[in-house]
């Protein structure tokens, strides 16, 4: 153990082991990392606001405290990332150059030993310090600080958990450092983050962009969300993939492998429900129960997780990208060791028939396969290099395929504006889909620095850990529902100059969900990192980016770079009023009770902004009834806690003399668990309820699906009310 040698020094005074002018001294830096020096400590800060500077702050007052060689690790996930921080440690402490040193795996085990002895700051990758220290090649005994940097990545298995519990049984003095632009967004992942990094919750040092303290430091960042809607032929491929899945979980369901059971389940089961029954049948196979129908579901069960992703393809990617898919699948299909999913799928007349009417296309409409999306993008690429020619822009996608695709497309632009550039992982997938090593990323990084390339269409990989130019723009082709990924992206730009991000999605679709979703983790996440007395006194929120709902059929109008002159509020309705030069007694004409909001209706749910930014016209109403929509349908919340079937029942039964549709939602939103299981029973017991009383019972797990629930029925209502009165 290291003893800690005390020293009554002035702590105000200079510390010998920092470059003070190579540092601009900022207060909040200094505050967090005095705040950090003494104890384990998880740091949440936006991209842009020195999160490094702190950690050398840290080391620095750490080093004055424990005796002269003691030694600091510093952390990070990828090699690009850790010799950053090797480059800003090297340039803003004193410390010799030569007792810096970078140890990954390409380093021999033997020198990393030496290579520990004779250094006092050492860089590591996780996995190759965590392989030493499980090996026994050295021990952290003589290590006063470990930093942790991107520290979301401490869960699981990952290498950051027995890391960080080695060194606080080997070094009970040692401190910990965590590091994160986006811890997570519920309590519970917040509070495994800091359990498994030894943090106290009440050491959790963050600020965000409303931040009094920081906003000086931060660039303005402007978040635009851009909505497009199904092509007819989309929409057609779309309901033909649908009804094959329908077929699979209604087999499943029979089969008892889904507890669901509905005229619809494509509605009320969603991909990773699948994904958990593929590891519960794989469970069964394993065991020494019955196995009746296991081997069929497992087939039947894959085949849905196949189709599920068809159905992602249509929605986020395009049908030239579904196209591809399906060519994989035929292709596969003709292997020996091709799955029986994989054949069964591509032998059904049905696949064909969509893969004959696409190939059709491809060859006499190729523009009819493209999602909208794309000639957003391209038309937003345009307008930005015409209002800012050394703009660089990147574009993320989710998948490699369609990084190729776009890529080659955008090549094709013919105002020669956009110099695109293709950057994905090191892996290599296939013959036509080629890693890029890390030398090749770094080259094509250089090469987009320098302006060779001004747009990098990127896979997540751009996300984290490489040195990226600053960026003038970030698109997000398509949408990620993970507040973490969302987070990283974003911190893309707005570093040192102004930035704007937009997310294009497609409307009506798990697209629209799943942006909403990652947007309301976000707010959860600053909301569960900050008590309450610090939201009242540290948040100036006038400062808070701007989101803006944008018409995609607006873009060709009006240049993005002109919207700051329109987007005083948040609302897509003020936006379209500009264009539209509306009245304002026209607005209130307009207006009708269409939706009434009950007063009691819980605000946590987020309706109201929801229908505000889809300008559909609602009032608040003194009303027992929740949601009454157009005076023919409406919608309860239930707490599941109170759920009594008969009560519930008779209720339903009075009010359906009047209502032409009574929906009953049940909140699990926030669910907590009185006992073991209880989630799962009563959302069955729910589920029975509503089958066998012939009742609309839904159970919902975020705020998403009540608002998407609302909005579909509402609009249905809507054109059967219209059509009535024809």
């Amino acid at each position: 153990m290291i003893e800690i040698e005390e020293r009554n020094s002035n702590k105000n005074s200079k510390n010998k082991y920092l470059r003070e002018k190579q540092i601009e001294h900022r207060e909040y830096q200094l505050k967090i990392a005095q705040a950090c020096a003494s104890k384990n400590s998880l740091v949440v800060l936006p991209t842009g606001l020195g999160k490094t500077i702190i950690g050398v702050y840290v080391a620095a007052k750490i080093l004055e405290k424990f005796p002269t060689k003691t030694k600091v690790i510093v952390l990070a996930p990828t090699r690009p990332l850790i010799n950053q921080h090797y480059d800003s440690f090297r340039t803003l402490m004193t410390i010799p150059e030569e007792q810096f040193v970078v140890l990954t795996g390409k380093i021999p085990p033997e020198k990393r030993v030496d290579f520990f002895r004779e250094n006092q700051i050492i860089f590591y990758t996780p996995q190759t310090l965590r392989n030493d220290l499980a090996n026994r090649k050295y021990t952290l005994e003589r290590v006063c600080l470990i930093i942790f940097d991107e520290a979301h990545h401490a869960s699981g298995d990952y290498a950051y958990t027995l890391i960080a519990d080695e060194y606080t049984d080997q070094n009970p003095d040692g401190t910990i450092l965590g590091l994160t632009a986006s811890p997570g967004a519920t309590k519970e992942k917040i509070r495994v983050l800091c359990k498994n990094l030894h943090v106290p919750l009440e050491n959790i040092h963050t600020r965000t962009r409303k931040d009094v303290d920081v906003k000086t430091y931060l660039k303005p960042m402007d978040v635009y969300k851009i909505g497009v809607n199904l092509t007819e032929l989309m929409e057609e491929a779309y309901i033909a993939v649908q009804n094959l899945l329908e077929e699979r979980l209604q087999y499943l369901s029979q089969l008892g492998f889904l507890s669901v059971k509905a005229d619809k389940l494509y509605t009320k089961v969603i991909r990773k429900d699948l994904l958990k029954l593929n590891a519960e049948l794989v469970r069964l196979v394993q065991g020494d129960g019955d196995k009746t129908g296991v081997y069929s579901a497992i087939s039947v069960n894959a085949q849905g997780l196949i189709l599920f992703h068809m159905l992602e393809l249509i929605e986020q990617q395009g049908l030239d990208v579904l196209l591809i898919y399906l060519t994989k699948i035929k292709q596969n299909a003709r292997k020996k060791n091709s799955s029986k999913a994989v054949k069964i799928l591509a032998s059904d007349h049905r696949i064909n028939q969509i893969f004959i009417e696409l190939k059709k296309n491809e060859d006499y409409y190729p523009e009819r396969l493209i999602h909208p999306k794309f000639y957003v993008l391209e038309k937003l690429l345009v307008q930005e290099f015409e209002n800012n020619p050394p703009s660089r822009v990147l574009v993320f996608v989710k998948l490699r395929d369609s990084v190729k695709n776009i890529t080659n497309k955008l090549k094709l632009n013919g105002k020669n504006l956009i110099q695109p550039a293709r950057f994905v992982g090191q892996s290599t997938k296939s013959k036509d889909d080629k890693g890029l090593s890390q030398k090749k990323q770094l080259e094509i990084l250089e090469q987009f620095k320098q302006g060779q390339y001004n747009v990098l269409v990127s896979t997540n990989v751009g996300e984290e850990g490489l040195d990226i130019a600053e960026c003038d723009l970030v698109i997000f082709y398509d949408v990620v529902a993970s507040e973490i990924r969302f987070i990283q992206r974003k911190g893309r730009t707005a570093r040192h100059r102004e930035g704007k991000v937009i997310i294009l999605y497609c409307k009506d679709t798990h697209d629209e969900i799943y942006m909403h979703i990652a947007l309301n983790k976000l707010k959860k996440m600053n909301l569960n990192l900050k008590s309450g007395k610090q939201l009242k006194t540290s948040y100036n929120h006038s400062q808070s980016p701007v989101e803006t709902i944008i018409d995609a059929r607006l873009i060709a109008e009006v240049p993005l770079a002109d919207m700051k002159k329109i987007k005083g509020t948040k609302k897509q309705a003020n936006l379209l009023r500009y264009f539209q030069k509306t009245t304002i007694n026209e607005e209130k004409k307009h207006i009708a009770t269409e939706i009434k909001i009950s007063q009691s209706f819980p605000v946590k749910f987020g309706v109201r902004k929801k229908l505000q930014r889809d300008q559909i016209p609602f009032e608040i109403a003194k009303s027992i009834i929740h949601l009454n929509l157009l005076d023919r349908v409406i919608i309860q919340v239930i707490d599941p806690h109170q759920f009594i079937e008969d009560a519930l029942l008779k209720k339903i039964i009075l009010l359906s003399k009047k209502y032409h549709l009574i929906v009953s939602i049940f909140d699990f939103v926030d669910f907590n668990e009185e006992f073991r299981e209880e989630e799962r029973l009563l959302k069955q017991k729910v589920m029975n309820w509503g089958q066998k009383n012939d009742l609309q019972a839904i159970p919902i797990d975020n705020s998403e699906e009540l608002y998407f629930i609302l909005k579909n029925i509402y609009l249905h209502a809507k054109k059967e009310k219209e059509g009535m009165s024809l």
